[in-house]
């Protein structure tokens, strides 16, 4: 352990000293030199995590993330908790650590963006510019303030990334988040709270609804360079916390139909083509043009098919084939998810009863999106469904994004619990793709996890070590809480192999099974000797 420096600024003066802490192993000297020499940061202590736990409170801290250890990531984000936290790792790496009030990419580390990222840090912390709080942080501070003062207004923020944020660089896309949280913070109401209820969602607590009422936030219209548009509800008296669920399902509805309004507003071309998609997608549903396929989902122990993950489809009569990353973003803006979701989970629920009918028992998936759990009668809804159609609860799975996944004591909480009680599995999908997931994996209302594809498909890589670790660490921390998991996106023999060797419950993939139709589904489920066929070697083969 090292100290260097003793003069003292602002900065240093209100958290000295700053401390530049390995995890797995000692602190590169490059990043304490650099910290060192700089005058902004006379007093800096350096070592390993474990030696200064616990940390004080009034510490801001530097930290180098863990990569393979779960009980050190679990230390980490406990030190996130209660102090401002810099976190220096890998894109991969970054869901790990929800509550971190910063991160740089270590590929990308360097004396200007360790500066920068300490000196908003800094203002955050020390009331210059308003920190945007995550979910831990927000929810007790929210009810504080509700218990302390009255006339108190929330609203919704909504972000719709634009193309150029979303493309496959992860680092463009924390960049461009980054940007707008920045602009956030700098354009808020001053007694603003900001809470973090998705990434593309924020929650505002004020006493000033007539500053929430101005269009406050500036987006794509006011500077090209914002690679997004928002979206605003209008501010809403809260009385207590306990409305707080209702009141956001409110703003949710609010900000739909918004969305579709503004297309007559802004008058631009793409705002007109999305208008026409909106009522194709309405013309859609009452015609019949949508309909599903089933992807498969084997058991690792036994090889046999035990479930089916239900996929919407849309033909159109003169577009084709529409992708579901089109026309489920657009449902949700034009209102219509609901709808389409209620058809979808009938229709599943019909397939069921169809593979039943010939002896088989699968437990079928249906992805849910935030506005139909968020609806206050979803889970009555759910089980009416279940009645009409004689299927049983446990033979049913509902699939949820970190999008659907709101917050404690909520509506959408409310209705997982119920359906969860009722023995309905509620799987997390996407698993590791979120930012605070998982940190509050335990007290989330599910019965399951989904590993995302994009950790899974690389495992058939040798050279792929990173991917290997986290799916490990992901499938340790799932069983340690008695999860049960499933792979999606298995494609090769090899990746097969190591999901089975670490203890995956299920599989799901191009290897042994695509999107299919129920009389294809029915055809392999009937022939459970030919689905375990290599398909290299056409063996009775799977591990």
């Amino acid at each position: 352990m090292e100290e260097s420096g003793s003069t003292d600024t602002s900065l240093a003066g209100r958290r000295s000293p700053l401390l530049l802490l390995g995890s797995e192993g000692p602190v590169p000297d490059f990043l304490l030199q650099w910290l060192a020499t700089s005058d902004d940061y006379p007093s800096v202590r350096t070592g390993l995590l474990d030696a200064f736990l616990p940390i004080p409170s009034g510490q801001m801290a530097v930290i180098i993330a863990p990569h393979h250890n779960p009980q050190l990531r679990d230390k980490v984000q406990d030190v996130t908790h209660h102090c401002p936290v810099l976190m220096l790792g890998y894109p991969e790496e970054r869901p790990f650590y929800p509550e971190a009030a910063a991160w740089i990419d270590l590929n990308q580390v360097s004396p200007q963006r360790l500066h920068d990222a300490l000196q908003e840090i800094s203002a955050c912390t020390s009331g210059q510019r308003r920190p945007i709080l995550s979910r831990h942080q927000w929810m007790p501070k929210f009810r504080h303030r509700l218990e302390q003062e009255s006339d108190l207004y929330l609203q919704l923020v909504s972000i719709r990334w634009r193309p150029g944020a979303a493309g496959d660089s992860a680092a463009i896309r924390f960049a461009t988040q980054e940007q707008c949280e920045r602009q956030l913070q700098g354009c808020a109401p001053d007694d603003a709270l900001i809470g973090k209820l998705l990434d593309d969602q924020f929650i505002l607590l004020s006493r000033n609804p007539d500053a929430m009422a101005r269009r406050w936030l500036p987006s794509f219209e006011d500077n090209p360079s914002f690679l997004w548009t928002s979206f605003t509800s209008r501010p809403t008296a809260l009385r207590s916390y306990d409305e707080l669920g209702a009141t956001l399902h409110t703003a949710v509805r609010e900000i739909e139909r918004t969305r579709i309004l503004r297309s007559s507003i802004t008058g631009r071309s793409l705002k007109d083509s999305e208008t026409a998609m909106f009522q194709t997608l309405a013309n859609g549903l009452r015609s019949r043009q949508f309909y599903l396929d089933f992807q498969p989902q084997f058991d690792t122990h036994t090889g046999c098919m035990v479930g089916a993950e239900a996929l919407t489809r849309w033909l159109h009569p003169t577009l084709g084939i529409v992708p579901p990353t089109t026309f489920i973003r657009d449902a949700e803006m034009a209102g219509l998810i609901r709808s389409l979701g209620s058809w979808a989970l009938t229709e599943t629920l019909s397939a069921w009863h169809r593979i039943h009918s010939q002896g088989l028992t699968l437990r079928m998936a249906v992805n849910v999106s935030f506005p139909e759990v968020a609806d206050p009668d979803y889970a009555d809804k759910v089980f009416a469904a279940l009645d009409r159609a004689r299927v049983p609860p446990q033979c049913l799975e509902l699939e949820l994004t970190e999008t659907a996944m709101m917050l404690d004591e909520s509506v959408s909480y409310y209705n997982l619990q119920r359906l969860k009680q009722a023995g309905i599995h509620i799987v997390l999908d996407d698993f590791g793709t979120g930012f605070s997931s998982l940190s509050h994996l335990k007290d989330l209302p599910i019965t399951g996890i989904k590993l995302d594809r994009a950790f899974v498909s690389p495992l058939g890589s040798a050279q792929d070590d990173s991917s290997l670790h986290i799916v490990s660490s992901m499938l340790e921390l799932a069983q340690r809480l008695g999860l049960e998991t499933t792979a999606e996106g298995v494609e090769d023999q090899h990746s097969l192999e190591i999901i089975h060797a670490l203890g995956c419950d299920r599989v799901q993939g191009f290897f042994y099974a695509e999107p299919m139709s129920l009389d294809d589904l029915l055809h392999r489920a009937n022939a459970q000797n030919t689905i375990m066929m290599d398909v290299n070697s056409g063996q009775h083969h799977l591990f």
